[in-house]
């Protein structure tokens, strides 16, 4: 039994912006819910930070400074913590960055493997997280949970979510979309996914690219010199906020996410929580509650998979998956499934 005898949560995070990736928001959404509940949280971005000795340190992320401080917060003050790696230990990053793995592995040796020993929980958000890490790095030692992660209800001004989505592009009216919300990093598999959708798709069937844009970026030049070839099937909208980003979620027949890698995957969560179905590789951690609750469509993480989900998505083979995507959400992406399972790592009580 893991207990605290602590009065709040101190959220360590290396960055809050949105714009960064998945991560940020989900700690955001998780102090907020834990707060909502009644436990004191705080998130800081801040490694200078004064942390109460009475707090329980939650370090989100490895390699950089919220888990090499929570270690130094636990060793001077004795202030437990426990960590979450975040995807940051799935054996892809081994394959595709080798050079940097070498490295990281030094480093594991040195130091991280020291801050994950002395964690009173490693926290997974999947169990698939939790397999995928045993084999990355060596050795490995840690006291494993699985906490989930998830989102919280989406808004629910439907009406106004749509109308201000399609009133910003309104050549999507009437068409069949399918979105894709994210970065665009090279593990997103966005090429394969364009690739795809010129050869696969028909007529009245639009890609939407939503995330945001950075003009330096020459993985995304060469995302957009692959889409020329289709300038009336393909839209790029910037990243999405707010209305614009419920809308489209809203507005899309699915959702795509054809990563060679994703740890969790928040978006996918958000589609599900508005009965969205997703289409998926199986490198996105996920997968194995989308196949089990029948609300979306899985493939392999290479072009013959992503063909396939554009094959499937075309002959509406989601069709009737719609009530199950929301009911997938509601029973195990929900935040507040994961803020009680958290709760209950800690030794909390739940006013």
């Amino acid at each position: 039994m893991i207990l605290f005898n602590v009065t709040h949560v101190l959220h360590f995070v290396h960055s809050i912006n949105p714009e960064n990736g998945g991560v940020a928001e989900a700690v955001v959404s998780l102090n907020r819910h834990l707060n909502t509940i009644g436990v004191h949280s705080e998130v800081t971005d801040n490694p200078k930070f004064l942390t109460s000795k009475s707090a329980v340190i939650v370090a989100h992320g490895l390699w950089q400074w919220p888990s090499a401080q929570a270690y130094l917060h636990f060793k001077q003050n004795d202030i437990p913590y426990v960590l979450f790696p975040h995807g940051m230990l799935d054996p892809w990053f081994k394959k595709a960055y080798r050079l940097k793995h070498l490295k990281k592995q030094i480093y594991w040796w040195c130091k991280e493997s020291k801050f994950i020993n002395n964690a009173k929980a490693l926290c997974f958000t999947t169990e698939e997280e939790s397999f995928l890490a045993r084999k990355t790095f060596w050795p490995y030692s840690c006291n494993e949970v699985i906490t989930g992660l998830g989102v919280k209800d989406p808004p629910n001004n439907v009406t106004e979510q749509c109308a201000t989505f399609l009133s910003e592009y309104p050549k999507l009216r009437d068409k069949k979309v399918l979105l894709y919300l994210g970065r665009f990093h090279p593990k997103k598999g966005v090429d394969l996914l364009i690739n795809s959708f010129s050869r696969k798709s028909s007529k009245d069937e639009v890609l939407v690219l939503a995330g945001p844009i950075d003009k330096s970026d020459k993985h995304l030049k060469y995302l957009q010199n692959l889409a020329k070839k289709l300038p009336q099937k393909i839209i790029w909208t910037g990243m999405l906020n707010g209305d614009l980003k419920w809308g489209a979620l809203r507005c899309a027949d699915a959702l795509i996410l054809p990563s060679h890698q994703e740890n969790y995957g928040m978006v996918v969560a958000e589609a599900l929580s508005v009965e969205t179905p997703v289409f998926l590789t199986d490198k996105v951690n996920l997968w194995r509650e989308v196949i089990d609750s029948n609300c979306g469509i899985v493939a392999q993480n290479d072009q013959h998979g992503i063909n396939s989900l554009i094959e499937k998505w075309s002959r509406n083979e989601h069709a009737k998956m719609h009530s199950n995507a929301g009911l997938c959400f509601k029973s195990k992406l929900h935040i507040q499934k994961t803020a009680k399972n958290i709760c209950k790592v800690l030794e909390l009580d739940i006013p």
